[in-house]
């Protein structure tokens, strides 16, 4: 017996209830929007976490904070459609401002596990190391630690009905270990890309969706199929005192 057959890697195609939490608008889509749609079709139900506003996501001068969350908030919307749909929880922290509302942020994540009870949660790779974005990592933190935490009752000061610890499933990971194929939907995650009009016009919209057929290209070599999305997946056992989790 070796440390992999003790702890196996969950099946993310096997996933009943996926929460899905982003930094921003568009950053489930980025780095999962093919996933998503798969399990979408296999019957899995999809819920969205938004954590910021999307609030400083612009250049535009003319437009307004206030304008540029409603528009955010509406693209995101069509983008899930495009996907497969599903209910979406937007929160209201500040854009790029994650870190300094951390402590908050760690109640509402463990809230939200605790309230929709998925067997599955989503993130962006906190570990990714030349991730610069500060809320990318924040929230990325905060999922894996909710994630650790579900079953305790009274974790960081909460009094609530404890629940299981869901798999996680990190995005955007320098060390995957789980190859999904999405060369039958691979399509719907541009078309949602796309959705996100206010973020992705040229020629970064153009660039982006090059790189990202390209990285599915490149993915799907290592499982011998067209297009895939990697992800590292783990247990809660792996993300506590665990010095095995960087090999598995």
């Amino acid at each position: 017996m070796d440390l992999s057959s003790l702890l196996p890697i969950p099946d993310l195609l096997q996933a009943k209830r996926l929460m899905a939490f982003a930094p921003h608008p568009d950053d489930n889509e980025v780095g999962a929007g093919a996933t998503v749609a798969r399990l979408r079709r296999q019957g899995c139900e999809v819920i969205y976490v938004i954590a910021t506003k999307g609030d400083a996501g612009s250049d535009d001068p003319q437009l307004t904070a206030d304008e540029l969350v409603r528009l955010r908030q509406q693209e995101q919307q069509r983008a899930l459609q495009i996907l497969g749909d599903g209910p979406i929880v937007f929160w209201d922290y500040p854009d790029t401002l994650l870190k300094d509302h951390e402590k908050a942020l760690q109640q509402d994540v463990l809230k939200v596990i605790r309230e929709y009870q998925p067997d599955f949660v989503m993130a962006p790779d906190p570990w990714l190391p030349y991730e610069a974005h500060p809320d990318h990592r924040t929230l990325g933190h905060a999922v894996a630690t909710g994630v650790i935490m579900a079953p305790f009752a009274r974790a960081f000061g909460q009094s609530a009905t404890p629940v299981p610890s869901p798999a996680i499933a990190f995005y955007g990971s320098a060390w995957p270990n789980t190859f999904i194929d999405v060369t039958e939907t691979f399509d719907l995650k541009l078309a949602a890309l796309a959705a996100h009009k206010s973020q992705f016009g040229p020629p970064l919209g153009p660039q982006l969706m090059m790189y990202l057929t390209l990285y599915a290209e490149e993915n799907g070599q290592k499982i011998g199929v067209k297009r895939a999305e990697p992800f590292k997946v783990l247990t809660p056992h792996h993300l506590h005192f665990n010095a095995y989790t960087w090999h598995c």
